[in-house]
């Protein structure tokens, strides 16, 4: 962000300078600020929060209609847990954030915040799984990760703090949780395409694919400037998180199984940086109409000797739009 007063500001700045472009709509349209005193760390202002909690609300309730039920777990992880999956923690361990005191008391045991929750959430499908008739077991949340991104930051694409929702999953077998893939993908085509974005789903080649997954695939798009923005995936974990937490129910015969389980996230924020590289024109921000905090502006052209006339007409439609649907013209 350039931080530069937007009453200095004299041209419009034209989308083909698109980070100039997307820094000076960021601040000026008040979506977010990062000029925050922790590097990587952004604030959503009020009308990017707005924008955001619209996003949050397609994506829930479609998960929702899924089975998936909306859960909220702690933000920490203890390090006995993290480490129980050694190829997570790998992936991982050069990007945590590490909780080692409180107050001035050193922690026995380490903890860390969330930089995503399959450690945090393997222990408690432990307890709840019993038999193939808890399964499957599907959940969500929306909340805060945390990764000590080392890499240059910018605002919604790139930070060591974002705001994404998360889905995981246990099932009987693969072929159950493959059609879970598939729910998850259809899930997130919904909003995105009510988003009116363009996007690849690509599956990831294995040196890119998800610490301890089987597969992943995710929804890549694009900004003006040809550079690729990541908005969400989907992975399909098999037995390798079952393994490393003895997840296991009893089937029909009596046997103990491992469940097969999937995980899935979506980037709130660079799902709303898709939205303004996408539809933004050279005047600045431009929204789809399902997300638009305001949906109507009414601007009232005065007439000498009609002002009041004007301004009454004004107030009584408001009136109105309150407490009915505004239906508007078909022709």
């Amino acid at each position: 962000m350039t931080g530069k007063d937007p009453s200095e500001r004299k041209e419009l700045i034209p989308k083909e300078s698109f980070s100039e472009w997307y820094d000076n709509v960021l601040l000026e349209a008040k979506i977010a600020d990062d000029r925050y005193p922790v590097k990587g760390f952004t604030v959503y202002t009020g009308w990017g929060f707005s924008v955001a909690k619209r996003i949050i609300a397609m994506l829930e309730e479609g998960l929702e209609e899924n089975g998936n039920e909306p859960m909220q777990f702690p933000v920490v992880i203890p390090e006995d847990s993290f480490s129980k999956e050694e190829e997570h923690i790998k992936g991982f361990s050069s990007e945590v954030f590490w909780i080692t005191h409180a107050g001035e008391n050193e922690l026995e045991r380490r903890l860390v915040l969330r930089p995503t929750s399959e450690t945090a959430i393997y222990p408690m499908f432990k307890l709840w799984i019993r038999s193939h008739q808890d399964l499957p077991l599907k959940m969500h949340q929306t909340c805060n990760v945390y990764r000590y991104e080392t890499k240059a930051t910018r605002p919604l694409y790139r930070g060591r703090e974002f705001l994404w929702n998360e889905g995981h999953t246990a099932h009987v077998d693969y072929e159950d949780a493959e059609e879970e893939v598939r729910a998850a993908i259809k899930a997130y085509r919904e909003v995105y395409d009510a988003l009116g974005l363009s996007y690849l789903l690509v599956k990831r080649p294995v040196f890119d694919k998800f610490a301890g997954a089987d597969y992943s695939v995710a929804f890549d798009t694009w900004n003006p400037d040809g550079k690729v923005n990541q908005i969400g995936t989907v992975h399909q974990l098999g037995t390798n998180f079952s393994k490393a937490f003895e997840l296991t129910y009893e089937d029909p015969q009596g046997e103990q199984r491992l469940c097969v389980t999937t995980c899935y996230g979506m980037g709130f924020g660079r799902t709303l940086a898709a939205v303004i590289a996408h539809h933004g024109d050279d005047h600045g921000l431009v929204l789809p109409p399902w997300v638009a905090p305001i949906q109507v502006v009414i601007v009232p052209i005065l007439f000498k000797g009609k002002e009041g006339e004007v301004l009454n007409t004004r107030n009584n439609f408001w009136t109105s739009v309150s407490y009915t649907h505004l239906t508007l013209p078909t022709n």
